[in-house]
């Protein structure tokens, strides 16, 4: 058990949840200076996908429309100002292949057939320079020399990230050009050295990025307490689960920063309006009604995740443990905010005291995940209130249906199966067969009517593909008494590919709502 004092420990929560109240926009901060650091880019040209690209010009458009006060923004992108073309995009695809045959015998023996990309150079402006630990390392060093009280230093991340070790699965990376890494840990003492008065807040969208919510630790090591410092983050996703969002193309801006900043610019990235995500209606998007948006709105795998979420889980728990009594206290943790004051005072009593006798006192009763969903929105925030409300709309339940049939229907459906998950299986569940696409049957007669084009290694050699060939082949591999069931499977494996999809986001949706619930609990039951 972590040995805090109660006056400390409740004003490092307090201060870590109020944190979400801030905004790009603040009157209150007239003299201060916002330090944005965005860290951008693939660990290579082939992780380097146009979408990282978009993502931070976006921002750039973000800061430079809604951010009215002092900032400096420090960009590092990919390969820097390195001209080489170090950018993945969509290459422009024939209207018709002029390899039929070729491409066909590719699909059977599984060769990944062209994917229609080309490179160029990103077209990042003002960047400081490229993707590089030790510039990033030397950026937060000259921040921990500048920034004083009152600044605030927002770390944007667009990038990739790998898993950490099974013996560490917090310790997350930032994955840098050149195939480099920056760990949650060493970031996490590289915030060590900003002046304690200087909060900061991260915004991540790298897969795995949920490890950085530990960055609230001294140490990313829970048993070393919080850190002094007030660290709040909005994460794509959990520490353990890739996430959604890198692509070639930038026509799709299903992603958790383009929803989050695009929430705060009133538009997605690509320019449809956003509308409604004022909660409490005072005019500004604070970073809580962003992320409030992406979870609601976010049509990805992510399962978003705050540090308060990180806190929370730490500290404060669910249900009662036999071996852990509850302290007597004078009010129950349900009392409105006109009694806080003095549940503050009985909490943070010291504990060696001999206490008072007042008389009986009534032991505190710990929230618990029953009621209706409307008695969670009544209980949290209002942004966790609005989560509530419309995720649990999208999922066809009403304010009135108890909280313990959305239970049973996020059971159910995760023990329906029927979905790809992670490994791309398609199937009824447990112990289902997976059908075949025909594939190898095809093969088969293939060889069987054509050796050289069933050989594994050298079929690409057959004087068969030559380009005046190509469409008369493929007739005759039409002919082949496989083909059909072949193109049928396909066909149907497309139509389970969608299903399972759709199954997937739903079977996501479920979890973010029950994240929700879950911390509107634990927040109500961590002064106890």
């Amino acid at each position: 058990m972590i040995n805090l004092s109660h006056q400390r420990f409740r004003r490092l929560a307090a201060n870590l949840l109020l944190i979400f109240i801030g905004c790009l926009s603040s009157g209150q901060r007239v003299s201060a200076t916002d330090y944005f650091l965005t860290i951008g880019g693939g660990y290579n040209r082939s992780g380097n996908q146009a979408s990282l690209e978009a993502n931070v010009v976006f921002f750039q458009q973000v800061l430079s429309d809604k951010h009215r006060e002092p900032r400096r923004h420090d960009i590092y992108f990919a390969d820097g100002h390195d001209p080489a073309a170090d950018l993945q995009i969509v290459a422009e695809k024939p209207a018709k292949s002029d390899s039929p045959a070729t491409d066909l015998l590719a699909s059977l023996h599984r060769r990944r057939g062209q994917m229609h990309v080309t490179y160029r150079n990103h077209r990042v402006a003002e960047i400081a320079g490229p993707l590089d630990p030790a510039l990033i390392r030397t950026a937060l060093d000259a921040l921990a020399k500048t920034a004083q009280k009152g600044d605030r230093v927002i770390v944007y991340v667009t990038a990739h990230g790998s898993a950490g070790p099974r013996d560490d699965p917090f310790n997350t990376t930032i994955d840098c050009w050149n195939e480099r890494r920056i760990t949650a840990r060493e970031f996490t003492e590289l915030l060590s050295k900003l002046p304690s008065e200087v909060p900061v807040v991260m915004v991540m969208a790298q897969c795995y990025c949920g490890g950085f919510g530990h960055a609230i630790f001294n140490g990313l090591d829970e048993s070393k307490g919080l850190a002094p410092q007030v660290r709040a983050g909005f994460f794509a996703q959990q520490h353990n689960l890739p996430a959604a969002g890198c692509r070639p193309d930038i026509e799709h801006d299903e992603e958790f920063s383009s929803y989050f900043w695009g929430a705060m610019a009133g538009r997605s990235r690509n320019g449809v309006p956003i509308e409604g995500c004022d909660v409490d209606g005072d005019g500004v998007i604070s970073f809580a009604e962003a992320y409030a948006y992406a979870v609601i709105a976010g049509e990805t795998i992510d399962i978003p995740l705050r540090t308060s979420d990180v806190l929370l889980r730490t500290y404060s728990r669910l249900t009662a443990k036999a071996d852990v009594p509850l302290p007597d206290a004078e009010t129950k943790p349900e009392a409105d905010a006109k009694t806080e004051g003095k549940n503050e005072s009985a909490q943070s009593a010291n504990p060696a005291e001999t206490p008072r006798d007042d008389g009986p006192q009534e032991k505190p009763v710990l929230s618990t995940m029953t009621g209706t969903l409307q008695s969670f929105v009544e209980r949290g925030r209002p942004v966790s209130g609005r989560i509530v409300t419309q995720l649990g709309k999208t999922l066809g339940f009403k304010l009135e249906d108890d909280v313990a049939a959305v239970i049973t229907a996020s059971d159910e459906h995760r023990r329906s199966g029927g979905f790809r998950g992670r490994g791309g299986r398609v199937g009824g569940g447990r112990g289902g067969r997976r059908g075949g696409s025909g594939r190898r049957d095809l093969l088969r007669e293939v060889t069987e009517k054509w050796p050289e084009l069933g050989d594994e290694r050298h079929w690409e050699e057959s004087s068969l593909l030559k380009s005046d060939n190509q469409e008369h082949l493929l007739d005759e591999l039409k002919q082949l008494p496989s083909w059909k069931s072949y193109e049928e499977r396909l066909k149907q494996m497309e139509t389970a590919s969608d299903k399972s999809e759709q199954h997937e986001l739903r079977a996501v949706k479920f979890r973010r709502l029950m994240n929700t619930l879950e911390a509107i609990v634990l927040e109500k039951n961590l002064p106890l």
